[in-house]
């Protein structure tokens, strides 16, 4: 069979090569295009998988410290008018206008006699407040004394009646009733005779009990109170030795008044009465007319004490009235006497800040009067003016220090203080700002009003545990950093390592927008994450150590690694 020869491939080359010289342009670019499709197919199926790699940098003990920093003008010097706190003649102006003055310096000096009259005169009440003060105390002190006499003396001599009383009532000395205690018997002859004697011998059984509890207790405490003893302590011994003794003669009256009835039944119905009747009424007015002489003077320690003495008052303090009285007028005197110091101090005008004085507004010779302008004296202070957004504002505090540039002065800084911080804010444009107020720790003289000024404000200062502000990532609410546990070593920059980094929950501090403190969940030397580069781009990595790397500059422990898994 016959071969066209324009079929064949000689001729196809023939061709190609034809068209290639005729068309060299577009020839050249069919060919790059085979030639880069041809490499890029070639990489693709011979690349290595891409794989994610990890910038980390180790966990260590820092500082933080966050500022904010705020810009506004120094503000002009303020004028106040000094105004004079006293009345009277203008004796002498020690300053000039245009004088620089410090704080405290006289301005002027008013006539002091009336106020000096005065404080003489609130020196001399207060002198005498105290003298009838110390008379109270020393009455009260003299009255604690004579009570706890008496009651010394009561307790020396009583012993013997209440040892009577008893033997008296229950001993068992009525003939022909020696089998039953005195006052039982008695009451059982007399029975038929009187019928109410059974309840008057009860009563007078029930008031024995009653001051031989008393007297014992009392007996007691004032065996174990010394005459030293704090004024309450004996005031309290006064009080309870007098009812102590006043139940005693209760007991003895009521006694008396037994014995009577039973007497007094014998003879209405003409009955001898035991023998032993008469001596024992006799002894029972004996033991009373003792009992009642303590009574007596117990009585009258215990009126002095509500006078002079302890009195148990509302107000808690344990004072008599008349001691409380006393104190309350010293006191009183007292600040009268500090009211009539404090007007005679008034008499001189003092610079209340240093300044320079503007003008003065009164002369020499001059009567003046309370609420008049003496002066008016221009302030040293020196301040910057600052206008924050909320958040800012919401960091700021009084006393917080600040450092303080200046545009128009950049060799020259100073230390300032937060002295004011607006609490109402003001919205323009939907912007709500703050006003606050930077005042100069040192006056500074190349400073000017109307200069702009830039302040860097401390806000706060932690030390702890530091990573960079990247590291942490937010969940839910939750922070937490990645991390390789255990922590890889090496110390190259980029290591190959199969770990996988773990999700660990952190409690975070302070942060400066750079570095942030961790207060819980990491510890010193650990290896966080703080970028994840996906792929294998060497120069990717690389960028991403060298913006790591700035953290640990300057801190302890860190380092910069790149782990691959």
């Amino acid at each position: 069979m016959p071969v066209n020869p324009s079929k064949t491939p000689s001729a196809a080359w023939h061709k190609l090569r034809a068209f290639a010289l005729a068309h060299k342009i577009i020839s050249t670019i069919i060919a790059f295009v085979v030639l880069y499709g041809g490499y890029s197919l070639y990489g693709t199926l011979t690349a290595a998988p891409a794989v994610t790699h990890y910038v980390t940098t180790s966990v260590a003990t820092g500082t933080i410290v966050a500022s904010i920093t705020e810009t506004g003008q120094v503000s002009a010097s303020s004028n106040i008018t000094v105004e004079s706190q006293a009345s009277g003649e203008v004796l002498s102006l020690p300053v000039t206008a245009g004088e620089h003055v410090v704080a405290g310096q006289a301005l002027a000096y008013i006539d002091p006699t009336t106020e000096e009259q005065n404080v003489t005169s609130a020196e001399e009440a207060l002198q005498s407040a105290e003298i009838s003060l110390a008379t109270a105390e020393n009455n009260t002190a003299q009255t604690r004394a004579t009570g706890y006499d008496d009651v010394s003396a009561a307790f020396l001599n009583l012993p013997p009646v209440m040892h009577g009383l008893d033997t008296l009532l229950h001993g068992y000395t009525v003939p022909g009733h020696t089998y039953q205690m005195n006052e039982v018997a008695y009451s059982t002859i007399a029975q038929p005779y009187d019928p109410s004697l059974q309840e008057a011998e009860t009563l007078t059984e029930s008031a024995y009990q009653k001051a031989y509890a008393e007297y014992t207790k009392a007996t007691y405490d004032f065996s174990s109170t010394p005459r030293t003893a704090d004024s309450a302590t004996i005031d309290a011994l006064i009080n309870e030795s007098y009812q102590a003794v006043s139940d005693l003669s209760d007991a003895l009256r009521i006694s008396t008044d037994f014995l009577n009835t039973v007497n007094t039944a014998f003879i209405n119905h003409d009955v001898t009465a035991p023998s032993t009747l008469a001596g024992n009424i006799s002894t029972l007015l004996g033991y009373t007319a003792t009992t009642n002489g303590y009574v007596t003077s117990l009585s009258n320690d215990v009126a002095n004490l509500a006078k002079n003495g302890p009195g148990f008052t509302s107000s808690g303090t344990g004072d008599p009235l008349v001691i409380q009285s006393s104190k309350l007028a010293v006191q009183t005197k007292q600040v009268a006497l500090a009211q009539a110091q404090l007007a005679l101090a008034n008499t001189v005008v003092r610079a209340p800040f240093s300044g320079v004085v503007g003008q003065l507004d009164i002369q020499q010779y001059q009567t003046v009067g309370s609420g008049v302008s003496v002066a008016t004296l221009v302030s040293d202070n020196q301040n910057v003016a600052i206008s924050v957004n909320e958040v800012d504002a919401a960091k700021l505090k009084v006393g917080q220090k600040a450092t303080l540039t200046f545009d128009a002065l950049p060799n020259i800084s100073v230390a300032g203080t937060v002295s004011s911080v607006d609490a109402i804010g003001t919205v323009s444009s939907g912007v709500v700002s703050y006003n606050a107020t930077v005042i100069f720790d040192t006056p500074n003289p190349e400073v000017l009003a109307g200069m702009s000024a830039t302040a860097a404000i401390i806000t706060g200062t932690e030390t702890g545990l530091v990573v960079p502000q990247s590291a942490v990532k937010t969940a839910n609410g939750r922070s937490y950093v990645l991390a390789f546990i255990p922590s890889p070593t090496s110390d190259n920059s980029s290591t190959e390592t199969s770990a996988t980094p773990v999700q660990i929950p952190v409690t975070t501090g302070l942060s400066d927008n750079t570095n942030i403190i961790i207060e819980q969940g990491l510890s010193a030397g650990m290896q966080v994450v703080t970028q994840t580069v996906a792929g294998s781009a060497a120069t990717t990595i690389s960028s991403a150590a060298q913006s790591t790397s700035a953290f640990n500059r300057g801190r302890v422990g860190g380092g910069i690694h790149v782990f691959a898994p």
